[in-house]
């Protein structure tokens, strides 16, 4: 397990917190190898009392690892039959927040460093990653009344966004991208304004990203300018917020 983590530090350039991950993961299977066809079904069974989204990144995982075992002759390859293991099918459907919500949680926030922070957030649908990280010197210029900022996001794929001036002004003056926090500190700030708020849905700084594209599908965006601004790699991961606009249409009677 030692040298898989390595290569997986070393080769494949994985995060600390994704080493983490695996680590843990792994650390459970090891208590079923070495690995046969008997104890691999016995592993897949135990983790049937685990969430399905914590199943299905397990069997990836141990997956992955026995593939390099096997591909480094350190198992035989045989027929592989790990990778014949289904995780559970399901599927999430994004929390987001109505728009009054919204506006209810940016009125109640007495801080303007916060007030423009998950303002920036509700206006741009950005990651807190990509909030966190952003430059503007590098990475926004200005036309006109708009700004065009570009964010950096997952597998470093950059993305064009035109939006109000003023949204980016404002969250520049109230030191927005001076002052770092962590993804954790944003996190309990925004729970405790939604708390102030009145708002009982548990809320988090992606709820805001949800919101934001929930927002432009109602406004009627195109679901594939909407994959571009979110930097989704698939546009049936853009998909789901048509799903979670199913409950708040109204089907008009035709006879």
């Amino acid at each position: 397990m030692k040298e898989f983590l390595e290569y997986l530090r070393v080769i494949k350039k994985r995060t600390p917190g994704t080493l983490a991950q695996y680590k843990s993961i792994l650390k459970e299977f090891a208590k079923f190898e070495p690995v046969s066809h008997a104890s691999f079904s016995r592993y897949a069974e135990k983790i049937t009392t685990n969430a399905p989204k914590t199943q299905k990144n397990k069997l990836m995982v141990v997956k992955e690892y026995l593939n390099w075992k096997a591909d480094n002759g350190k198992i035989p390859a045989g027929d592989r039959y790990w990778n014949q293991a289904d995780s559970p099918r399901f599927k999430r459907l994004p929390k987001a927040l109505d728009i009054e919500e919204l506006q209810k949680i940016i009125r109640v926030i007495d801080d303007p460093y916060w007030k423009a922070f998950f303002s920036f957030i509700a206006n741009t649908g950005a990651r807190i990653s990509e909030v966190l990280t952003f430059d503007p010197d590098k990475q926004a210029s200005f036309v006109g009344d708009y700004a065009m900022i570009s964010f950096i996001g997952k597998g470093n794929k950059e993305r064009t966004l035109r939006l109000s001036r003023a949204v980016l002004d404002n969250a520049i003056e109230a030191g927005v991208f001076g002052r770092r926090v962590t993804t954790a500190g944003a996190g309990l700030a925004l729970k405790r304004y939604a708390k102030r708020a009145g708002i009982t849905k548990n809320v988090s700084p992606h709820t805001l990203r949800h919101t934001f594209a929930v927002a432009q599908v109602t406004n009627g965006m195109p679901i594939n300018q909407l994959q571009a601004i979110l930097g989704h790699s698939s546009v049936a991961t853009t998909g789901v917020y048509l799903e979670v606009l199913a409950d708040r249409v109204t089907v008009p009677t035709l006879v």
